[in-house]
Order: C-alpha cells, then sequence, then structure tokens
C-alpha cells in the first residue's frame, strides 16, 4: 500500500508540476496577446489547468497525509518535523490561493473576453489582460512548487524549509516586477504605435 501511496503521490506531483508550468506560460502569454482572437484561444487553456490541479492536490496532500503516518525507509515520520509541517501550510495556501485569488483572476478575464469585441485594443480588456495580481500570483505559486519540491526530497528542519519558502517568493516578486515592468512598456509603445 505504501508503494502506490508513493506512486499516486508523485503523480499528483507531476500533474501538479504540469498545470502549473501551463498556467505560467499561459499568464506570461496572455500579457503579450495581440487580438481578442489570442486571448480567446489561451483563456480555453484554463480549463484544463483547473481540471488538473484539484485531482493533483488531492493525490499530494491525501497520499502524502498517508505517507507520513507510514513507516519508511528512514523510520517514522514525525507529523512535527519541519518539512511536513512546512509542506502541508504551504500546499494548502496554494489550494487557498488557488480557489480564491487565481479562479476571481480567471473569471475577470474570462468576462472581459466575453464582452469584448474583435476590436484591438479595448481599454477595458487591456487593463485585465494587463494586470499585475495574476503575474505575482503565478510566479509566487511556481517558486512555492519548487520550493516544495526541495523541501519534501531533502527533508530539512523547519528553518531551512521555511528559508527555501521565503527565499523562492522572494526571487518570484522580483521576477514577476521585471515581468510586469517589461510588459507595460511593450505595451505602451504598442498601444501608442
Amino acid at each position: 500500500m505504501y508503494n502506490a501511496a508513493l506512486f499516486l503521490h508523485l503523480l499528483g506531483v507531476v500533474l501538479l508540476v504540469g498545470a502549473v508550468t501551463t498556467s505560467l506560460l499561459t499568464t506570461l502569454r496572455v500579457q503579450t496577446a495581440g487580438s481578442v482572437a489570442q486571448l480567446r484561444s489561451l483563456t480555453a487553456v484554463t480549463k484544463w489547468i483547473e481540471a488538473v490541479i484539484a485531482p493533483a492536490m488531492v493525490l499530494i496532500i491525501g497520499c502524502g497525509i498517508y505517507l507520513v503516518s507510514q513507516r519508511d525507509d528512514h523510520g517514522s515520520v514525525p507529523w512535527n518535523a519541519g518539512w511536513v509541517v512546512v509542506s502541508l501550510v504551504i500546499t494548502l495556501l496554494l489550494v487557498v490561493i488557488g480557489v480564491t485569488v487565481e479562479a476571481s483572476d480567471a473569471k475577470r478575464l474570462h468576462t472581459a473576453i466575453a464582452n469584448a469585441t474583435d476590436e484591438w485594443p479595448q481599454a477595458d480588456l487591456r487593463a485585465v489582460q494587463l494586470a499585475s495580481r495574476p503575474v505575482y500570483v503565478v510566479f509566487f505559486g511556481t517558486s512555492q512548487v519548487v520550493a516544495l519540491l526541495f523541501v519534501m526530497t531533502n527533508r530539512p528542519g523547519f528553518v531551512v524549509a521555511i528559508a527555501a519558502c521565503v527565499i523562492a517568493a522572494v526571487a518570484s516578486a522580483i521576477a514577476a516586477t521585471i515581468r510586469i515592468r517589461s510588459v507595460r512598456r511593450a505595451a505602451l509603445v504598442s498601444d501608442i504605435g
């Protein structure tokens, strides 16, 4: 049973990495789309992402809880081990952000596209397209998945696990800020020209 749970846990991780990577690339591409048709095409991808992330998280959390409660080659894993606590908290945080913030941003984009004409650019659609929050959120989520992979494979203590997540969050904020500024400059030039 342990090996089956481990396999399903890792399958969930693979699905999550694929969905988060697709989400990151789609969000970045939405920012630079040059037509309503391109935006419609890109938002169709988000339905796939939504369909994959929920089962992936169920597999990760459910099987992860089972794995921690069982004995493995390293002996039993205590529930208060730093890597276990941090992994569970960050995973649950990502779930909450996904069902609240990301879902809200996706709905706003879908609504703006549904109400759009084929004329380009449109001010209200452009504002949603160039919004900062989705970029910060997707960079944060991606960085935390990377941090979780580090934490779960290395099983560090609490301080190192927290440090990995904080460093990843700071790096994601810097990367997102650079991306937002460069895209906004390019959009300004494009819209003026």
